[in-house]
């Protein structure tokens, strides 16, 4: 069968990963349904294909029948629905728990030949973390129903409009100090999204008969600090980096979550008490025969707009 002539739904397009992974897709021929709540502010992803190459469609993804509608005729889905923090309408629970159940019940049904699970590294049992638990509970939800299934494990991905880099870089333009909770010693093995895109496409064209789990990680560890230093290097500013126990990070947590774009939850300082780096125990992203891209690479290529003078600065 040729590319061109196999379908994907995707849910959860609209977002960062999503307008990468989708230009690799149309590249391969591959034809593409969109799953999202409101198609007429994501006509922006229309042009990644050729015409009529991708189909948008409104989507309740807890309502069964419209869920159906978009994997009706698919051979291949991805799950690339994620929250970082929870709001009065949108809970962990349900996007990462519920919603992964119902989708894999419904790709057993509808015959789909794999499914390709965006979870999260560092997901494991007893994590104190709620986002972890839900990430951990929707990857059991899809071994135990769907199980020619790949769950890949990313670690932070920057690139383009990330919110790790940019969130950062947004608050070195104002605030004179970066806050390193717990010290900024906490691990990550910052991935590039271009290379998660890669591994996606690749998960794809696994034939699997029992779910595969990788841990996606960058070429190099980084503690917090040393991203911050790398940030502010890029940025050519100078600022304080002011170490703050956990103790005191989860009590401004309290404050900070209440901001309509939240800049520390409760529920992120327990993440922070836990390294985000591969653990050895699952196949990673060169068993996928990707090379990952260091940080240096890319990062000047797109936050070079935080300089004094943006690209000429």
């Amino acid at each position: 069968m040729q590319n061109n002539q196999k379908i994907i739904a995707i849910f959860g397009a609209g977002g960062f990963i999503g307008k990468h992974l989708i230009r690799n897709l149309t590249k391969l021929g591959y034809r593409i349904k969109i799953a999202t709540r409101n198609p007429y502010l994501k006509g922006y992803l229309k042009p990644l294909g050729n015409p009529g190459q991708i189909e948008l469609f409104k989507t309740n993804i807890f309502n069964e029948e419209d869920v159906k509608n978009v994997l009706k005729n698919c051979d291949l889905a991805i799950n690339l629905v994620g929250i970082l923090y929870e709001t009065r309408k949108q809970k962990f629970d349900h996007i990462h728990s519920h919603f992964p159940y119902l989708l894999s019940n419904l790709c057993n049904e509808l015959g789909i030949k794999n499914l390709v699970h965006i979870s999260a590294l560092g997901v494991k049992e007893k994590h104190d973390s709620l986002y972890m638990k839900s990430k951990l509970e929707g990857e059991k939800n899809i071994q135990d129903t769907f199980k020619p299934s790949v769950i890949l494990r990313p670690s932070v991905v920057f690139g383009p409009e990330d919110k790790f880099f940019n969130t950062f870089a947004s608050l070195a333009q104002f605030s004179p100090v970066l806050p390193l909770v717990g010290g900024g010693k906490t691990k990550f093995a910052p991935i590039y999204v271009g290379d998660l895109a890669k591994a996606i496409v690749k998960a794809l064209e696994l034939n699997n008969s029992e779910p595969k789990i990788y841990e996606l990680g960058g070429p190099e560890n980084y503690s917090f600090k040393e991203l911050m230093e790398i940030l502010l290097r890029e940025i050519k500013k100078k600022r304080f980096l002011i170490p703050i126990p956990f103790g005191f990070a989860k009590f401004q947590s309290y404050f900070l979550q209440m901001l309509p774009n939240p800049l520390l939850t409760p529920d992120q300082v327990e993440l922070l008490k836990h390294h985000n780096i591969v653990s050895g125990d699952y196949p990673t992203l060169d068993d996928l025969g990707i090379t990952g891209t260091p940080i240096e690479s890319i990062l000047s290529k797109y936050i070079y707009r935080f300089r004094e003078g943006g690209q000429f600065g």
